[in-house]
């Protein structure tokens, strides 16, 4: 597993993440929907531990709905 080590987010940061996307964000409202932003990077880093085991590639899947 890959162990992702980020910067903490902080309202400039989610400010400068929300102008990258063309979002309009005040520094108000970043600072207070960092912690939130932070807990769902922590939800998508949980999906690291979920084993998928073999996968088989998506060209072998075939789709027959009658």
């Amino acid at each position: 597993m890959i162990e992702v080590v980020r910067p903490a987010l902080t309202g400039g940061r989610i400010k400068d993440l929300a102008l990258n996307t063309r979002l309009v964000l005040h520094g108000a409202r970043a600072e207070a929907i960092a912690p939130v932003v932070e807990q769902v990077f922590d939800m998508l880093d949980d999906l690291d531990s979920v084993g998928l085991g073999e996968t088989p590639p998506s060209f072998s899947f075939r789709a027959n709905w009658k």
